[in-house]
């Protein structure tokens, strides 16, 4: 038995692709910035519907999550990618969600979501198509058991954001400045050597719904800025079999 509880960390959050457009069509559609500000809310209890044209602001979100066709040297450059078109993905808390998830995204402390990862067992339940990339995921921090510089410029970063993230002003600013595709492509060519990128969107959701592994991450920092999460926590994807070897984890959900 494990000796901590999620309910200390944000509610785990189910994620399934929609098979149709009028499946769930009884559940609001996500309308706000970000596919990790969705995620936010349905971790505070909300269940949702993100369609096409639910991100209003991130344009790598709606990409990778196979909501929009690539075009452009910038968004075909973003990989891995969910095949467009998907019609849609619905997410809700994990206790509440209807049926069952293809995948659940958990937000929790490095030594909550290092245990999980003993639990659930090493390789090959972990993802291994990063390559060291931690923009793509923070594994080999887990597996390796020691931070690297880049690791501590990303958690740094991080921390500056997070006191950021709570001054309307500053999500004001980030809004306005994000909606342009030149920013986005300028500014993805800088994190994507430098920090985490893609954290919910791609890092925990895409790469688990294709590969079948459990892949972590460390939040990018739309994440911090958009999704509100805390700098010293980690996203992770679980497929939804890999996850129901955590109890009591999967005791949380109740169809």
């Amino acid at each position: 038995m494990m000796a901590f509880q999620l309910s200390v960390c944000p509610h785990p959050v189910g994620v399934r692709k929609l098979g149709n457009a009028k499946e769930c069509a009884d559940v609001p559609m996500y309308r706000g910035v970000s596919y990790c500000d969705a995620v936010r809310r349905a971790g505070e209890g909300q269940t949702l519907r993100v369609l096409p044209g639910s991100m209003q602001v991130c344009r790598w979100s709606p990409v990778v999550l196979g909501l929009k066709e690539a075009q452009g040297r910038f968004e075909e450059g973003l990989a891995p990618r969910l095949a467009f078109p998907v019609t849609g993905l619905l997410l809700a808390p994990l206790a509440r969600f209807p049926g069952e998830p293809e995948v659940v995204v958990v937000r929790a402390g490095q030594e909550t979501t290092r245990e999980m990862v003993q639990i659930a067992g090493q390789a090959p339940l972990l993802w291994d198509g990063h390559e060291g990339r931690l923009d793509r995921s923070a594994l080999p921090l887990f597996s390796a058991g020691r931070a690297s510089p880049r690791s501590g410029l990303i958690s740094a970063v991080n921390r500056l954001l997070s006191p950021l993230a709570r001054l309307a002003p500053w999500r004001t600013l980030t809004h306005w400045l994000f909606r342009s595709s030149l920013v986005t492509a300028g500014f993805d060519a800088l994190i994507s050597r430098t920090l985490s990128d893609m954290s919910v969107c791609r890092n925990s959701t895409v790469i688990p719904l294709q590969s079948g592994r459990v892949n972590i991450s460390f939040f990018c920092t739309g994440g911090v800025t958009w999704g509100r999460n805390r700098p010293d926590h980690f996203t992770s994807g679980w497929p939804w079999p890999l996850f129901q070897r955590l109890s009591p984890f999967a005791g949380e959900h109740h169809d």
